[in-house]
């Protein structure tokens, strides 16, 4: 299980701060980028991007503690007692700071496998059924992620979005021909604008969760649900989760850059607008890749 975040003393902050410092200046200079990033950059920018830094220094440290001494779980970790052995890491034995800058990998490792490379592979595959008749939205009576509930995104983020891309302006294809059709050289945008300018181009256009379906660990009527089967195995107790694990630890580490995002999108509210952009198809695979 994942712990409930929490605060360090300020003298715990200050020190644990001076010591992550120190061991990113120590590290960052000789790092590879054996997995296509570099883990100590990747490190040393989440610290400075999250807002929650109590939460993630804890986690940082009770990670590289229990790397090192190949323990598992983080209960009952005595965080003084961690910075204590750490901050005399400049002066370990060689084969001791070996050791160190392969748990910071192992640490990166942990975050891009259960965080980022799971919300980057999953940012493109939102579905794009046809958008639903107007009518009210009853978001709790389909499943997550089911064709009608998309369905309905689809159609609330275009009306939101004015049936055009956040981003290119480009209106909406399938919604243009509609409105040529009924109202043929009168047809205009939702401003009310003439459609079909000489510098207007239309596209198809497709929603994009911002935060994806693998976030939320929920059952298909948005309860709560956590699973057992394992599918992570690894000789290293942190590296061997189950799924369920495997999301809590997304949604503690979404957490650290936002205490309110995780409620925000949790359950039905995934496929709410509010996690949703309207955008072209090139644009909604390179969000994915981002």
């Amino acid at each position: 299980m994942i712990p409930a975040m929490q605060s360090l003393k300020l003298e715990e902050h200050d020190r644990a701060t001076s010591i992550f410092n120190d061991i990113v200046v120590r590290f960052e200079p000789s790092q590879t980028a054996e997995y296509g990033y570099k883990p100590i950059t990747l490190i040393a920018l989440m610290e400075k991007e999250v807002s929650e830094k109590d939460e993630f220094l804890r986690f940082f440290f009770s990670f590289i503690s229990q790397n090192l001494s190949a323990e598992g779980g983080e209960r009952g970790i005595d965080v003084e007692h961690v910075l204590s052995r750490l901050a005399s890491f400049d002066s370990w034995t060689t084969e001791e700071k070996n050791a160190l800058g392969e748990s910071l990998a192992a640490f990166a490792k942990y975050l891009v496998d259960n965080f980022f490379l799971p919300l980057k592979a999953l940012g493109a595959n939102t579905p794009q059924p046809t958008p639903a008749p107007h009518s009210p939205s009853i978001l709790s009576d389909a499943a997550i992620g089911t064709p009608e509930r998309v369905s309905n995104l689809r159609r609330d983020c275009l009306v939101r979005d004015r049936h055009r891309c956040v981003i290119t302006r480009k209106f909406d294809a399938a919604e243009a021909e509609k409105r040529f059709e009924r109202d043929d050289d009168n047809a205009k945008d939702d401003d009310g604008n003439t459609l079909g300018s000489e510098d207007e181009t239309f596209a198809t256009l497709e929603v994009a969760h911002i935060i994806p379906h693998f976030m939320p660990f929920t059952n298909e009527e948005g309860e709560r649900k956590l699973e057992s089967s394992h599918i992570m195995a690894s000789s290293d107790p942190w590296l061997t989760i189950s799924q369920a694990e495997s999301k809590q630890i997304a949604h503690r580490i979404l957490s650290m850059f936002n205490p309110a995002a995780v409620n925000l999108i949790n359950g039905p509210n995934i496929d709410r607008p509010m996690n949703a952009l309207t955008l072209t198809p090139d644009l909604h695979r390179a969000f994915g890749k981002f």
